[in-house]
């Protein structure tokens, strides 16, 4: 059994297709999802129920979702993007925020997701309390690597 069962996730994803592969795979960990594809469903979402972590798209289509990534912030709960571009995909005062890189794969989705459970808040530049670097986001490691 593991740490994510039974968790509370909400993930943000504009694309159908990629939704529904995330969704899939975070239901095998064991995981209640709520999927949400578009901001304003996110930002209602954020704001009338608990979650214990999200998954986060950047990009919404025409929107970004740092509003959500923001309220979320605020309200304590640990969350991760998703994104193609790594870390450069990210705003400046973003970019300690764990990326999970797309596509999503089940391994690094987990380990990540795990990682935010055990390893405290992702928060914006000038934070404190991160949690130590993780090299499975080295990607001039060769692609994921669990520590």
């Amino acid at each position: 059994m593991t740490l994510l069962v039974g968790r509370r996730v909400l993930l943000v994803e504009d694309e159908s297709l990629v939704a529904m592969l995330a969704e899939d795979m975070l239901l095998d960990l064991g995981c209640e999802v709520t999927v949400a594809m578009r901001l304003d469903k996110a930002l209602g979402l954020v704001r009338s129920e608990s979650f214990d972590i999200a998954v986060l798209d950047v990009n919404l289509g025409d929107a970004r979702s740092y509003p959500v990534a923001d309220l979320l912030h605020e309200g304590g709960t640990p969350f991760l993007f998703a994104t193609g571009y790594g870390q450069k995909g990210l705003e400046g005062s973003y970019r300690n925020v764990p990326v999970l890189l797309k596509p999503y794969q089940a391994d690094p989705l987990e380990h990540l997701l795990v990682r935010l459970l055990t390893g405290g808040m992702p928060l914006r530049e000038g934070g404190r309390d991160l949690p130590p670097p993780c090299r499975c986001q080295d990607t001039q490691a060769g692609g994921f690597r669990a520590d």
